[in-house]
């Protein structure tokens, strides 16, 4: 059972370090940039960030499976795609992305799918 947490943790943790990797290379290549740059960089940053955060808050959750939902994050905006076992579990995956900090909106392309 503490491995189990161990794991998770491990993976919610790696999961944020990944999705930041590429925003914080994207916020360092824009440099001098125009201030337009900037906030489309500070934007992507945060996205990625969010949706970190979605992701470990589902994969650290016993109802759904994170392994089958897809997150996607734009302007705050967090999709929620893949399978989910029924329509309980789906709406539990939304509420758990509507709780995460910074998500403005929440929206399903979620299905039901036994098994």
């Amino acid at each position: 059972m503490e491995k189990s947490r161990l794991a998770s943790k491990l993976l919610a943790a790696s999961l944020v370090i990944a999705a930041a990797a590429p925003a914080v290379q994207a916020a360092d290549s824009a440099g001098a940039g125009t201030p337009k740059t900037a906030q489309k960089a500070g934007s992507y940053i945060d996205d990625s960030v969010i949706t970190a955060k979605v992701k470990a808050a589902l994969v650290e959750d016993k109802q759904v499976s994170a392994m089958k939902i897809k997150v996607v994050t734009k302007d705050g905006v967090v999709t929620l795609k893949g399978a989910v076992p029924n329509a309980e579990a789906g709406q539990h995956a939304l509420q758990l992305a509507a709780g995460v900090e910074g998500v403005k909106d929440v929206k399903s392309d979620l299905t039901v799918k036994a098994g």
